[in-house]
């Protein structure tokens, strides 16, 4: 017997930073805040719903969630205000369904170089 398994959709969601000292934060300044605040609002780890920092640069990035999660992911973006005990405040700017559309479209080709 074959049991078909829905694959799993993701979502894109770029992002920008913004801070009163124009400070440059790094991918695991923003890896920990991510974490922190998805427990603190969630009360569960951030794999549950799929959030990832595929791409951070210069304090944008895109981060990955599933696809029914992209409201969530949103909230919890905007609900960072500090990182490291800076003030920051952080502007979705869209989401897509792939990073390929969201660079060209959303980033004006501005290409993020992939986290590992």
């Amino acid at each position: 017997m074959f049991i078909a398994v829905k694959p799993v959709r993701n979502r894109y969601i770029a992002f920008i930073i913004h801070s009163d000292d124009a400070k440059v934060f790094t991918r695991h300044e923003m890896i920990d805040e991510i974490k922190k605040h998805c427990q603190m609002m969630y009360h569960t780890h951030c794999r549950t719903y799929g959030f990832f920092l595929t791409r951070f640069q210069k304090n944008k990035g895109i981060l990955r969630c599933f696809h029914k999660e992209k409201d969530k992911a949103i909230s919890l973006l905007t609900s960072i205000q500090k990182i490291n005990k800076t003030s920051v405040s952080i502007e979705t700017i869209a989401a897509s369904g792939t990073i390929r559309s969201l660079i060209r479209k959303h980033l004006n080709g501005d290409i993020l170089q992939e986290s590992r």
